[in-house]
């Protein structure tokens, strides 16, 4: 997809079952930078349509999305690859709860993008909307560097998704965490310690509860806005928000700390103009 000469409408859908997402806030931070965009806050778009969807088509979307599950890290999902009647059973049930948890599932990023498409309004197509649906779902990209999946914040398209869970898994943490972990399984340390274990090292990842993941959210929108505009989301500055963290704690300094660097800044102040 070319990028757009100007982003007239910037739309994001709420994920109801994350409610540590000020949504207004980042909808209020969104429209600060791009005050010639009209920045909309959505009902969530799949649990929203999925209320006036005839039995049918329900089920339809429900298949999908269990076409979407990776069923293996080392093999890439494909459309139309086969599933069980509960898992489309599961689907469902998990899209009408809207006070569900996640369970680690893991989606390929495209497919679930190809089954989100499907819902926005037709009018709504236009390179000058943006559209980034939020969801607590964990989403992840095939590799063809190391041919495995990697879990993503964001994966920037037509539309956009952006994973709270993401947030929390998909950026690695301190090494010192992990060298702790390992020693304390081999220690056999009991499971009140090991929660001890993950509490010492709180500060310095993003939890579901967390309220930077406000902060956090508003930056990676603009980045999908950023993709719009010029094809390419990230930032090869680590102190722009727009870097692309592979580490929880770059996550959190570029999106809770940090700035827009001088090039995006200026990009941005230019659509002000």
């Amino acid at each position: 997809m070319s990028p757009a000469d100007h982003i007239a409408n910037v739309h994001i859908y709420r994920e109801p079952r994350c409610r540590a997402i000020d949504f207004e806030a980042v909808a209020a931070g969104i429209g600060e930078w791009l005050p010639r965009t009209a920045v909309t806050l959505r009902a969530p778009l799949l649990e929203g349509w999925l209320e006036n969807a005839s039995a049918e088509d329900a089920e339809a979307l429900a298949m999908r999305l269990a076409e979407a599950k990776v069923r293996s890290f080392d093999r890439p999902a494909r459309t139309g690859q086969r599933v069980l009647p509960g898992e489309v059973g599961y689907e469902l049930r998990r899209l009408q709860n809207r006070d569900g948890e996640v369970y680690g599932i893991l989606y390929d990023a495209w497919l679930f993008t190809d089954a989100a498409r499907m819902l926005l309004p037709a009018a709504e197509a236009r390179l000058e909307n943006v559209h980034v649906i939020f969801t607590n779902q964990l989403i992840g990209t095939w590799d063809l560097a190391d041919r495995r999946y990697h879990a993503r914040t964001v994966v920037c398209g037509a539309p956009s998704i952006l994973s709270t869970s993401g947030m929390v898994e998909a950026p690695a943490r301190a090494p010192g965490y992990y060298l702790a972990r390992r020693s304390s399984e081999a220690l056999g340390l009991q499971e009140e310690e090991k929660m001890e274990l993950a509490r010492s090292y709180a500060g310095d990842c993003l939890r579901l509860d967390d309220p930077r993941l406000t902060d956090t959210a508003q930056g990676l929108v603009m980045q999908a806005v950023t993709y719009r505009l010029t094809g390419e989301p990230f930032c090869d500055d680590r102190d722009c928000r727009l870097f692309n963290a592979h580490w929880q704690s770059d996550l959190i300094r570029t999106q809770t700390g940090g700035g827009y660097c001088t090039r995006h800044a200026e990009m941005f102040a230019r659509l002000q103009a």
